[in-house]
C-alpha cells in the first residue's frame, strides 16, 4: 500500500489530492512541522527530514510535483 508522509501547510497537499483523484488506497502519516525537529524517528524514512514523502513498495519520492507525475504515470488510467 502507498504511504504518504505529510505536514499541514506544506506542499504535501498536491500528492494527497492526486491520490484522491486517482482513487488509490493509501495510508497517511501526519507529522508535526518541521518533522526533522519534532519527529526524529522520521529521519529513518527520509534522512533529509523533508515532506512530503511517498513510499510505494521500493519507490521513495520526496518532491511533490515528481510524486504527482509518478502517481499518474504508474497508477493513472491512461
Amino acid at each position: 500500500m502507498i504511504t504518504l508522509f505529510l505536514c499541514v501547510g506544506a506542499r504535501s497537499f498536491r500528492p494527497l489530492w492526486a491520490l484522491e483523484e486517482l482513487g488509490q488506497a493509501y495510508h497517511l502519516q501526519l507529522l508535526p512541522f518541521p518533522p526533522r525537529q519534532h519527529q526524529r524517528g522520521y529521519l529513518e524514512h527520509n534522512p533529509l527530514g523533508t515532506v512530503p514523502l511517498l513510499i510505494d513498495g521500493a519507490v521513495r519520492l520526496t518532491e511533490s510535483a515528481a510524486i504527482c507525475h509518478y502517481l499518474t504515470t504508474r497508477h493513472g488510467p491512461s
